[in-house]
């Protein structure tokens, strides 16, 4: 497994396609790791795109310790795995939990980024409601593994049950301490002043019709706070297009950056 020292981890990623090609950089969701972006991998594989997909901390095959948990650590854990690899510019994509990352990444490095695409972004006005990351509800989540996985199966209940034994297996890999302090990062995290500042970054926004995990009033958040934004809406899917409905996905991320690099 391509694994590189990155801070105080070693950092596991997926990797595709030419050193030189303009990189793509896919960030995964919560209670989930790079494996879900098996299906978009697939489908770039005669892409121009150099596509890299990391697991983050606390999360698949990534290992370190958990005792730092902010979004703004996860940012800065891409980018410091982006540095070691020697990568500049990037085009970055990200899934719920991943979303807010990216946007992260592109409020610290914002020369840097050529495009962001979000699936499903969180919460950017610091408002997410309390019975969302219920710190109860998460550790019984933690400590019952069966309902984990109901809870996990309900991210992409659009996804058909052949083949969903390979994404819940990568999504248990993960450490109970970034579970557990996933909603604190996510209370914690307030950048909607700030979103202005992406202004001339190219940026589409989207969500899965059926989505129940993330409202779409908390979507167009984003859509509305950073300038330009598109916005999407992928019929027949729920909180996870690009593992429920890959084709429309990956078409959709396709134009996306074959127009931000045009």
């Amino acid at each position: 497994m391509p694994t590189l020292p990155v801070k105080d981890l070693q950092m596991y990623f997926r990797e595709q396609g030419a050193p030189a090609a303009p990189a793509v950089v896919l960030i995964h969701g919560n209670v989930s790791s790079s494996a879900w972006w098996e299906y978009t991998f697939a489908r770039f594989q005669d892409s121009p795109y150099r596509l890299i997909a990391p697991d983050l901390r606390g999360r698949g095959h990534t290992t370190g310790p958990d005792d730092s948990w902010t979004i703004e650590t996860l940012a800065d854990d891409v980018h410091q795995l982006l540095t070691a690899l020697g990568v500049g510019r990037v085009h970055l994509v990200g899934h719920s939990l991943g979303g807010t990352v990216a946007i992260q990444y592109a409020l610290d490095h914002t020369p840097n980024v050529s495009s962001l695409y979000l699936i499903a972004p969180g919460w950017v006005k610091g408002d997410m409601p309390a019975a969302v990351g219920d710190p109860a509800r998460i550790k019984m989540l933690v400590e019952n593994k069966a309902l984990l996985k109901m809870a996990l199966r309900a991210t992409a209940s659009a996804h058909p049950d052949d083949g969903w034994a390979f994404f819940e297996a990568a999504s248990l890999l993960q450490t109970d301490a970034a579970s557990l302090r996933s909603p604190q990062a996510l209370f914690a995290w307030n950048v909607y002043d700030r979103l202005g500042g992406l202004a001339g970054i190219p940026t589409t926004v989207s969500r899965g019709a059926g989505d129940v995990i993330v409202p779409e009033s908390v979507v167009m958040d984003s859509v509305n706070g950073i300038p330009g934004a598109k916005y999407e809406v992928f019929e027949g899917a729920t909180h996870s297009p690009n593992i429920e409905t890959p084709d429309a996905f990956a078409a959709s991320l396709r134009r996306h950056l074959d127009a931000a690099h045009a």
